[in-house]
């Protein structure tokens, strides 16, 4: 039960809160340490400062009704502000936070010391690498990422069982980006592990990126995919200094360097699935100015397959603003975009990748040790990694919902 109660006596103080440019009529009002933020009226704003001047309630109610002629039912909106825990105290008495304060990671790391990796200039290299990249796969076709590339030592279990753990370097690379341009625009992050349908992923959570500057998010969306942009090239680079005679490189690491090509370039792929939330998916949502861009693209889409079917419930869109409107159903059609891309990553990664490693367990397996250990070693090291991974990805998908499934399991116990 409530300690509190809201008279009109009641004296309300708020938390310290970030309060943003008005735009398209709204505020964004939040809190940093625990990154939650609300979009509120230019009113709503101004009710927050009288109370949190100490105003008491019933005295801004005043205040307002002889402002816009109408009752404003402050109570109510106070109710909302704690639901989202903007209040500090009421009456003196302290409202609990039960959210998270988020973690400050790499503390010694600070603003001035990555600006310079996301400048103007830095993000004109990027570019030029980017564009490098692509003419190089196409004037050089055996530099273009295949299956077979992943495993670049004889023993596919030794090449997947570094390219497991190195995988997760170059995704914590990847991640790093995100993080360091967070602190280059003066936000914080986190970083975390999920899944994208039977994905494994790492993810950096930016609580706080609404307190940015529109503009400014892009350098934030798009960090990571620069950073791989720049491996791959120095990648490239490599091969071809190789390739002709400028530089030795033994077969292992000319190898190793295909690999983690195919790798990072499957990574950028990756960002252009729009049926998920990928760095592209936010970029895009942010032009267009959108919070809940795919998920209203997907109602969108099932109101259109409800009309086939001639079913009724439907989400309603009157409400929504124009060019959210508009936005929504530019990105109905990239998201079939993203479901194709989906689609050829399991058809031309996943799928083949899982091929090849079934094909050398059952070749290691059929031939039994003795009369080929080094193929039957490799084959059990490799199955065992594969159900290691399948085991990631379940964690993933369980973690989350582990609460409920033990309630789940309590009540059919009991």
């Amino acid at each position: 039960m409530d300690s509190y109660q809201i008279t009109d006596k009641s004296v309300i103080t708020f938390h310290a809160l970030f309060k943003g440019e008005e735009e398209d009529g709204l505020v964004l009002v939040g809190r940093q340490d625990i990154g939650s933020y609300v979009s509120l009226p230019a009113d709503a704003v101004e009710v927050i400062d009288l109370l949190d001047s100490g105003v008491p309630v019933g005295e801004v109610k005043k205040l307002l009704e002889a402002k816009y002629g109408e009752e404003a039912e402050v109570e109510e909106f106070i109710q909302d502000m704690i639901a989202h825990e903007m209040v500090h105290c009421i009456d003196g008495i302290e409202i609990p936070t039960t959210s998270h304060v988020q973690k400050n990671l790499f503390s010694r790391i600070t603003q001035r010391h990555v600006r310079w990796m996301f400048s103007p200039y830095l993000q004109i290299v990027y570019l030029f690498m980017a564009v490098s990249c692509l003419i190089v796969f196409v004037m050089v076709p055996q530099y273009r990422p295949q299956p077979r590339d992943y495993f670049f030592h004889p023993w596919y279990s030794v090449a997947a069982l570094f390219m497991t753990f190195f995988g997760w370097v170059l995704v914590a690379v990847h991640e790093l980006a995100h993080l360091f341009a967070a602190k280059s625009v003066g936000i914080e992050g986190n970083f975390s592990i999920s899944n994208r349908l039977v994905f494994v992923v790492a993810q950096t959570t930016l609580g706080n990126i609404w307190a940015v500057p529109r503009r400014n998010r892009y350098i934030v969306y798009c960090a990571g995919m620069a950073w791989d942009t720049v491996m791959v090239f120095l990648c490239l680079m490599l091969l071809l200094l190789s390739d002709r005679g400028l530089l030795t490189l033994p077969a292992l690491w000319y190898n190793f360097l295909k690999a983690v090509i195919f790798i990072k370039v499957w990574g950028v792929i990756w960002q252009f699935r729009f049926n998920m939330q990928t760095d592209v998916y936010y970029a895009v949502a942010n032009f267009f100015r959108c919070t809940n861009l795919l998920g209203d693209s997907q109602n969108l889409i099932k109101n259109g397959i409800s009309y086939l079917r001639r079913r009724t419930e439907k989400t309603d869109f009157s409400s929504t603003p124009l060019h959210e409107m508009k936005a929504i159903k530019w990105y109905s059609l990239l998201y079939f975009v993203g479901t194709s891309v989906t689609l050829a990553t399991y058809f031309f990664r996943t799928i083949p990748l899982l091929w090849l490693q079934i094909g050398r367990a059952y070749q290691g397996v059929t031939a039994g040790y003795t009369a080929d250990p080094e193929i039957f070693i490799d084959a059990v090291v490799l199955i065992c990694l594969t159900g290691f991974n399948f085991g990631l990805l379940g964690f993933a998908i369980l973690r989350p919902r582990w609460g409920n499934l033990k309630q789940r399991f309590s009540a059919m116990t009991t």
